[in-house]
């Protein structure tokens, strides 16, 4: 590959488009090309251009402040431009630039807006790729490719590690050096991003522990509430349906009672008709029979009062129990938790206690207190339920007046049995009609008794049917109806209602510890573990990138090494023999400098500087973490030292050297570099402009030696080098302040020897 044309438009002071054109290689030798010109006349801005389009980002090695003073200025005769514009031209025909075009054109331009493109081929491209594509060429803006004025001797007053950029350019590992960086940052980034997703791991850590706490108990609070929904189901289904045949059974009961009463009261009503018509029949009625027949009637009717006021008692009475029952309720949690607490505390202070009296009277004290806390956890029964005092009170009074009554209705009829023997007249059949009557009204009065005991019932079981409405509605909601509907079969009733309804009460007391747990939460804990497994598997994808991209790293320190050991020791061969060739002797050498011996020495106090870093620790944690961890694949040769000592002397410090002594040694460099690992083409601004007429033949007699496998492009002022190119181009500034060219192909010329003189 080699250099075929450079083209230049406002760019410094070639205002005008300029080209420069250089002559194809030959079998033995690549031509070479000197650039002469007065000083000022722009020379030197043919080297900045080449380093600029090559990618080149200071603006110092540019000679400029600002990335506009690369475009023509403009001057008195001449307005100033608005963009510059420089490209390369390659012949890429031995493919030495990895790319499918056989000849390659690189542009750069900048507007006067800030604007800057690179073109590849009049395409767009990245200034990352033109990189990668020179440093696999062998070309760099900063090597050996382009030595500027004054920079010959650069190399030698830069610092060790400036000059491994260098050499490593020099031993043809930039390429590798590119993409170990890039791996080295992808690296970085990785870290990082492991870094962001630990973080945010641990920050929901502690939330998914504790979803999954809810979600467990609610997983446990919809297996009990599935438990306690089918006993609820069983126990309620067999209440429901067992009190519904007791009460259809009290109903069919009370029914037959009335209608025998019915019938009874008819017969009792004919009995009162033949007892008015034998009154009227009989015109003298007896005086004595019929007040004691008034009296005793007065005395049934006050007998039947108060058996209507007893039952009515007896009926609020059982109500009062049916509803005391259907109304209990369970003792609250807190409540419970609370007591079992006390209990537990007086248990605990019975230890402290020494006297056998006060231990007796404390037991006796936790007795009474579970025992309370036992029957208020118990569902009680109606005959347990101790009713209102005043109606027990009621009843007991009720009951001794039908006891007088009664006896009171017993001496009537005696009294009328006794009056009736001593008849012995037509008034006998009277007085057998009324006896058949008393008794007709004794036989009502038992099953009154008996249908007011079975209206009790039936009232006690509607009361506890509503009651049982109630709860059901309370505890089971919209399910209440349709157990109601449903009556359970055989195989689904309850067998023993009291250890199922202490079962429902345990799960009731059980969802109640667990608690209400939002719906919700279980969502939430989806969205949480999915987020967290997918954070995890990131993790593990990050961690395999790290992996992957570390062997990346070690393979490419692996050949930077083997390449850079065995070149670098070719350069310093030739480094050496340049050197003696240059100076008529000496001697010289490049010394690799190990991370080791350049680290400083650790820190035996801790200074007041590093004291108040410190406090920024926390801070700095993520950077300092991912430098430990970077910190293994740092490059373990830091620096370049050299080491040179001109015949007749003993010094071997650079900085003693003499100012030609430097150009000689840098030349020396510069040479062996090339030798051993030339470029397509190197530009040398001047590199000549400190040596004598004797170095400078001895520069010209190396020039055509690397010219083999090199194309030169010199600027210089020195004729033994203008004796030696190929074609010189003339830089002349005219009074517009813009740059021209004139070219001479040398060959042309035919005034004989002393043609290039």
């Amino acid at each position: 590959m080699h250099l075929t044309k450079i083209e230049l438009q406002g760019f410094k002071t070639f205002a005008k488009k300029t080209a420069l054109s250089f002559l194809p290689p030959t079998e033995d030798r690549t031509p070479i090309t000197a650039i002469v010109g007065p000083n000022g006349s722009g020379k030197s801005n043919l080297a900045d251009a080449i380093r600029w389009v090559l990618g080149e980002q200071s603006l110092k090695l540019l000679r400029g402040k600002n990335s506009e003073d690369v475009i023509f200025s403009g001057s008195e005769g001449k307005g100033r431009a608005g963009f510059a514009e420089v490209s390369i031209c390659l012949n890429n025909e031995d493919s030495s630039m990895p790319i499918e075009y056989p000849h390659v054109t690189i542009t750069r331009r900048l507007f006067r807006d800030g604007t800057s493109e690179y073109l590849l081929n009049e395409t767009h491209a990245r200034l990352q790729d033109i990189h990668l594509l020179l440093a696999q060429a062998n070309v760099g803006q900063r090597s050996y490719s382009v030595v500027g004025q004054g920079m010959i001797d650069h190399i030698l007053v830069s610092t060790p590690e400036e000059r491994k950029a260098f050499f490593d350019d020099a031993t043809g590992v930039k390429p590798f050096q590119i993409k170990r960086h890039e791996a080295i940052l992808k690296l970085k980034r990785t870290h990082e991003n492991l870094i962001d997703v630990e973080m945010l791991l641990r920050e929901i850590e502690p939330r998914l522990r504790s979803l999954k706490r809810q979600v467990s108990r609610l997983e446990q609070r919809e297996e009990v509430q599935t438990q306690l929904h089918t006993l609820e189901t069983l126990y309620y289904g067999d209440q429901w349906w067992t009190l519904i045949d007791q009460l259809e059974q009290a109903k069919h009961q009370f029914e037959q009672s009335n209608d025998a009463i019915k019938l009874e009261r008819k017969a009792l009503t004919e009995l009162e008709a033949a007892v008015d018509k034998l009154e009227q029949v009989d015109q003298a009625p007896d005086e004595g029979l019929i007040k004691l027949q008034q009296a005793y009637r007065a005395a049934q009717q006050k007998h039947s009062n108060l058996r209507n006021e007893q039952f009515q008692t007896e009926k609020n009475i059982e109500l009062a129990r049916v509803r005391a029952q259907s109304n209990w309720a369970p003792l609250p949690l807190l409540k419970i938790v609370q007591e079992v607490d006390w209990l537990v505390e007086e248990l605990r202070q019975l230890k402290d206690k020494k006297e056998l009296s006060e231990i007796l009277e404390k037991i006796d004290a936790l007795l009474e207190r579970s025992g309370k806390l036992s029957k208020n956890l118990q569902r009680p029964n109606p005959e347990d339920i101790k009713p209102d005092p005043i109606l027990v009170q009621k009843l007991k009074d009720l009951k001794e007046q039908e006891r007088v009554a009664e006896q009171e209705q017993k001496v009537l009829e005696t009294q009328i049995d006794a009056y009736a023997k001593q008849e012995k007249t037509e008034r006998t059949e009277f007085i057998e009609t009324q006896r058949a009557l008393r008794e007709k009204q004794r036989q009502i009065h038992l099953f009154e008794n008996r249908r007011n005991d079975m209206q009790i019932n039936l009232a006690r079981f509607e009361e506890r049917q509503q009651g049982l409405i109630r709860e059901m509605n309370e505890f089971l909601k919209e399910r209440a109806v349709v157990i109601r509907s449903n009556r359970p079969t055989q195989e689904q009733a309850s067998p023993q209602p009291a250890d199922v309804y202490s079962e429902i009460q345990r799960l009731r007391y059980k969802l109640e510890i667990i608690g209400g747990i939002d719906p919700e939460i279980m969502k939430e804990y989806e969205e949480t573990r999915e987020r967290y497994e997918f954070l995890d598997g990131q993790i593990d994808d990050l961690k395999k990138g790290i992996k992957a991209t570390e062997q990346v790293i070690e393979e490419l320190d692996e050949q930077i090494d083997k390449q850079s050991k065995t070149i670098f020791q070719k350069i310093n061969k030739e480094f050496e023999r340049y050197f003696k060739m240059l100076f008529g002797g000496g001697s010289c050498a490049l010394v690799k400098l190990t991370r080791e011996e350049l680290l400083p020495e650790p820190e035996t106090e801790v200074s007041a500087e590093r004291a108040f870093s410190d406090t920024g620790e926390e801070a700095r944690g993520k950077e300092e973490l991912i430098e430990e961890k970077l910190e293994k694949h740092q490059d373990p040769i830091i620096g370049v030292e050299i080491q040179a000592t001109p015949p007749g002397k003993k010094l071997k410090a650079l900085n003693l050297l003499s100012g030609g002594e430097r150009a000689l040694t840098s030349i020396a460099l510069i040479s062996a570099i090339m030798a051993v690992n030339p470029s397509p083409f190197v530009l040398l601004d001047e590199v000549d402009a400190a040596l004598d007429e004797s170095n400078t033949i001895r520069f010209a007699s190396i020039l055509q030696e690397l010219s083999k496998n090199s194309q030169f492009i010199i600027i210089t002022h020195n004729r033994a080098t203008m004796e030696q190119a190929d074609v010189l181009y003339g830089v002349t500034m005219g009074e517009e302040g813009i740059s021209n060219l004139l070219s001479i192909h040398l060959e042309d010329v035919t005034s004989g020897a002393t043609a290039r003189r």
